[in-house]
């Protein structure tokens, strides 16, 4: 695929942001979150200690993190059954917590509205669809992802989100299905993201304008690690590194911006599309 970055003149046609660490933090609620359902199940059964719980939950989210039966795991684990009401208590708790704790990154709700008024946003993530657009409509930002549409009379969202191993980022598929629903050209398309392989890599294999993030559990993260720890992964030996060789792949891991918060991005965007 072209890396197209051409000085043509012109505007940004749209501007795609990945969801967690980006627009909200999950490390800073996740935890406590965890604690108060764990105490919620010790105190209709589970036969463990919180400290001992937790650490035993959190090994079973690092496998998949989206997977639905962590607590029924975790009560297998320390009673030796499937235990209902102990597995409910968990989930009801979570869920009471999520609803109450979770909030959005606090410098997304302003620079949404900047830039909402001027260009079209999108969600791209990883993770089942329902999960993630819950996670937006909890924060009360599904609104910047959207527009009416005139002619069919109805509210269309700009949220892509998949859970499929061929369509995840940094495969093309989300963005692609943003492009043919929004009609914009890649190199004038923005990807705000924090992964260098998900986000970084992915965007920049079509052309577009990158910028990572540098926030969230992978703010630490380098290039030589990233790329160690793909390179290995089938997705690579069945698609990417048929398609690059690995000095091509750790140059489109590059971004052409970094920034630590979204005030940042705001500030970026006029100097973007000057350049554009």
């Amino acid at each position: 695929m072209n890396r197209n970055k051409g000085k043509i003149k012109g505007k940004i046609e749209c501007i795609h942001f990945d969801l967690d660490s980006v627009l909200y933090i999950p490390a800073e609620f996740l935890e406590t979150t965890l604690l108060m359902s764990i105490r919620a199940m010790i105190q209709t059964g589970l036969k463990a200690s919180p400290r001992e719980a937790l650490q035993k939950l959190i090994e079973i989210r690092s496998i998949n993190s989206n997977a639905k039966d962590h607590f029924d795991r975790l009560c297998l684990h320390f009673n030796n059954e499937y235990d209902p009401i102990v597995i409910a208590a968990g989930i009801e708790k979570y869920w009471d917590c999520k609803i109450g704790i979770m909030t959005s990154e606090p410098e997304a709700t302003p620079v949404l509205s900047a830039l909402y008024h001027k260009y079209p946003l999108t969600i791209i993530s990883n993770g089942p669809p329902l999960k993630q657009a819950g996670k937006i409509v909890r924060l009360g930002l599904s609104h910047f992802f959207s527009q009416y549409d005139l002619e069919l009379e109805i509210e269309k969202h700009f949220f892509y989100s998949s859970s499929e191993k061929t369509e995840l980022k940094p495969h093309p598929y989300l963005w692609l299905k943003s492009q043919k629903d929004i009609g914009y050209e890649f190199f004038r398309a923005v990807m705000v993201g924090d992964r260098y392989w998900n986000d970084i890599f992915g965007a920049n294999r079509l052309g577009m304008i990158t910028v990572k993030i540098n926030r969230g559990r992978h703010a630490d993260e380098t290039i030589e690690e990233t790329i160690e720890k793909e390179w290995q992964s089938e997705d690579m030996k069945d698609f990417f590194s048929k398609q690059h060789s690995k000095e091509e792949i750790i140059r489109l891991m590059k971004p052409d911006y970094t920034i630590t918060s979204l005030r940042e991005l705001e500030r970026l965007v006029p100097k973007i599309e000057k350049n554009l």
